[in-house]
């Protein structure tokens, strides 16, 4: 009963979704809904896309592990929205299509939006197995005999479904009711999980005074969130497309300050759940991501506990989709000269965009199987650093440095993400996050190589 509960709520407003995409007719449509989107809109969409798997399951992670120092990527995340806002003018004024690869291909030249479009596809393959695996979390604790397989399978399905069909018309149905349901849900299941647990009392009693400061986290470790996070919210396609497409400034400024204020409570009742399963020393089976399912799981009536998991399987599959909507934009710029050529229609070239984001989508759940046991927060940030950081300082010199040329531009993309990958697979990473050195280097070798190359105005090559 309660699985079935799960996945009828879960299915049901993926539905909606759905049927949201009968009036798309153009993969521009698909893409950007005409670029009308008003504030509400836009911040729901950021902060279903911000939460996702991290703030809930990998907030209770930290709240089990660390404490209330598990509110730290929520509290960055919110810091790193409302530092964006500041740009977001700037970047609706020079990114005037939709893709920020199509800007790197204006500004620079073809091979500089070609770095930035497959260094994001190869994200892309990675970051949505890790979204993937915190929703086979959720359903393998309601339904514990199913393998992972078909648990990766169901909720890829779901994701990639209303994606596919209706782009950004579903996203924006199936966000703002998955939000207020996570919302109104998740505030009932931490009032039952505090009183029959004792409450904070009992919490003071049971953990150590570690577990009630914010500082129990090293400062390199959220502070490497913050910056990674203020990264991703510049240079990132699926953080930033909402906002691009917002009816005008105002709209998409408004819309980043309430996603940001709205990100907020999510960790904040999430590691509140993680520190009661730790209070309470409940069996997570060894594995601490299992912290926010165990403890509404042990707590929770079957019907909450089973309209809970569905709300966050929801919000894990608005991140999974618009980062899937996101990579069919940058597809659809990708093949734009060949619809150009061969004079494809709208309906045709709509088809291709959904068809090619269904097989992206249907080939992550291959590296989902090796995501099980690690930290989801810091395997996120890490991954977002090594791709969107080296992007930085060529998005941000190209709007407010005129030298700045194509060559610095290339070199500082290939430079950030050489490091990146070396600073991982030497073990770097395990003691100091790469946002650390990809931002300098890239940085500096893009600084150097353009005042090596620059003559006058802007160089192409």
């Amino acid at each position: 009963m309660s699985a079935f509960l799960m996945f009828f709520l879960i299915g049901v407003i993926c539905l909606i979704g759905i049927l949201a995409g009968r009036s798309v007719k153009s993969a521009a449509q698909w893409a950007n809904a005409g670029k009308s989107l008003n504030w509400v809109t836009v911040g729901i969409l950021l902060v279903t896309f911000q939460i996702g798997g991290t703030s809930t399951i990998g907030a209770a992670q930290n709240g089990y592990t660390l404490g209330i120092a598990g509110i730290w990527y929520a509290v960055t995340g919110t810091a790193a929205m409302l530092i964006s806002a500041l740009f977001i003018s700037s970047l609706r004024k020079y990114i005037t299509e939709d893709t920020i690869s199509n800007f790197m291909d204006n500004r620079y030249n073809k091979r500089v939006g070609y770095l930035y479009s497959y260094a994001y596809l190869l994200m892309g393959f990675i970051y949505i197995p890790i979204q993937l695996f915190t929703i086979t979390t959720i359903f393998r604790t309601i339904m514990p005999n199913l393998s992972l397989t078909w648990a990766c399978i169901i909720g890829l399905i779901l994701a990639i479904s209303y994606t596919v069909i209706s782009g950004i018309s579903g996203a924006n149905y199936v966000s703002k009711i998955s939000c207020i349901l996570m919302y109104a849900l998740m505030a009932v299941g931490l009032f039952i999980v505090l009183v029959k647990t004792s409450g904070i009392p009992n919490m003071k009693a049971n953990l150590a005074p570690s577990y009630f400061t914010p500082f129990s986290m090293p400062a390199k470790t959220w502070f490497s969130w913050f910056l990674t996070t203020l990264v991703a919210f510049l240079t990132m396609q699926a953080a930033i497309q909402p906002s691009l497409i917002a009816k005008d400034d105002s709209n998409a400024r408004r819309g980043i300050v309430f996603g940001a204020l709205l990100n907020l409570p999510c960790g904040f009742i999430c590691a509140l759940l993680g520190m009661a399963c730790m209070t309470m020393n409940l069996d997570v089976q060894g594995i601490s991501s299992m912290a926010f399912a165990t403890v509404i799981n042990t707590y929770c009536p079957p019907l909450l506990t089973s309209a809970i998991f569905a709300s966050i399987g929801l919000i894990v599959i608005c991140t999974l989709a618009g980062q899937l909507l996101a990579i069919g934009t940058i597809f659809r710029q990708l093949l734009q000269p060949v619809y150009n050529k061969n004079n494809f229609s709208d309906k045709k070239t709509l088809t291709i965009t959904r068809v090619i984001t269904f097989v992206y989508g249907l080939l992550t759940i291959i590296p989902t199987f090796a995501v099980q046991q690690s930290a989801l927060n810091q395997l996120v940030t890490v991954l977002v650093a090594c791709v969107t950081g080296p992007m930085f300082f060529s998005l941000l010199a190209g709007m407010y440095w005129k030298q700045m040329n194509s060559t610095a531009a290339s070199w500082s993309i290939i430079s950030g993400i050489v490091t990146g990958v070396i600073w991982v697979v030497t073990g770097m990473s395990a003691a100091w996050h790469p946002v650390y050195i990809i931002l300098p280097v890239s940085s500096v070798v893009g600084f150097i190589v353009c005042k090596l190359t620059s003559k006058n105005g802007i160089a192409k090559v």
